[in-house]
């Protein structure tokens, strides 16, 4: 009986299957630097995943940065060119005598008609239509924010021409804000996009670093009509 068993054991060594699975992408940057693969993405999102083999998320990462520095670099531009363009607006319409491109002293022109009085001045004028006076009412000095030899004046409100023109004036003031909230915002997602790809990096090496095996023996007996009588299986 022994002898038996002891050549069934032998049958089945003999003709057992052994299967040996390993997944070598989880070890695939066993040698490669975890800081670097961080660095890279720090650079150039996307390119800490290109120098640990991870393709498919280079294309994502780079695609969008580049469609952010464009958003943010047109939008400081476009911004710059509005802001131009009030300035000279102001120089134009109201005879602005500041070649200053302040965007304070540009919105406070934007704000009040006239410096030291509206030249024929309308006939119920607004609290705060002159500089000067509404400074004097809050009881600051005319020169406190505002250097006194900058003047300005857009003219009586009870002129549609010239209301037309201030109100002209803070459209161009108002897409210059627009544009430097665009540009803040991308310049937030360029910082976010890199954020991300550094983690993801991170993640990735954790991922494919380390050799990771499951190991599991298994009989599984069988009988065939050549009486072989036994099929085993080892997986690791």
């Amino acid at each position: 009986m022994k002898v038996l068993q002891v050549l069934l054991l032998a049958v089945a060594v003999a003709f057992s299957q052994v299967v040996v699975t390993v997944d070598e992408s989880v070890s695939k940057n066993t040698g490669k630097s975890w800081w670097k693969a961080v660095g890279a993405s720090a650079l150039l999102p996307g390119m800490g995943e290109l120098y640990l083999g991870e393709q498919q998320f280079v294309r994502p990462f780079v695609w969008t940065d580049a469609a952010l520095w464009v958003t943010a670099l047109g939008s400081y531009f476009i911004g710059e060119r509005y802001v131009t363009s009030a300035h000279n607006y102001a120089v134009r319409h109201a005879g602005l005598n500041s070649g200053s491109k302040n965007i304070d002293m540009l919105n406070t022109v934007g704000d009040y008609r006239s410096r030291s009085g509206v030249a024929g001045q309308n006939s119920s004028p607004d609290m705060d239509e002159d500089y000067n006076q509404a400074m004097l009412r809050s009881g600051k000095k005319i020169d406190e924010d505002l250097d006194a030899c900058i003047q300005w004046d857009w003219g009586s409100s009870d002129n549609p021409e010239t209301s037309a023109h201030i109100d002209e004036y803070k459209s161009r003031l108002r897409h210059y804000r627009v544009s430097r909230i665009v540009f803040q915002a991308s310049v937030g997602a360029l910082a976010l996009n890199r954020v991300v790809s550094m983690l993801n990096s991170v993640r990735v090496y954790r991922k494919t670093s380390s050799k990771s095996f499951t190991e599991r023996m298994e009989f599984v007996p069988e009988f065939f009509e050549d009486g072989s009588g036994l099929l085993m299986n080892v997986k690791f």
